[in-house]
């Protein structure tokens, strides 16, 4: 299974964060840069099966990237298996 770690030390905002999956996930030129297109190319876009892995999140990173985290819980529990989906908070 292929693996694609996100390190929140290195993303502070959406924008950030959407340049990143762009490159890790290999997203398609078409990609809209928004929660309804990420869930549909985490749904139909990217290669699977897949690990994906937050690491390094800040508690005021969790709060602000909720909604991001939400859509990669809604997309693993779609594709059950196929999209393995695992968040970490930054070690104090």
């Amino acid at each position: 299974m292929r693996e694609v770690i996100f390190d929140f030390d290195r993303i502070g905002t959406e924008e950030d964060f959407y340049k990143t999956a762009v490159k890790l996930l290999e997203l398609p030129d078409y990609f809209g840069k928004n929660l309804d297109a990420l869930y549909d190319v985490l749904t139909g876009a990217i290669e699977l099966p897949v690990r994906i892995r937050f690491l390094n999140l800040s508690l005021g990173q969790l709060e602000k990237f909720g909604d991001i985290i939400t859509v990669f819980e809604d997309a693993a529990a779609e594709l059950e298996a196929q999209l393995v989906f695992e968040y970490y908070l930054k070690k104090p």
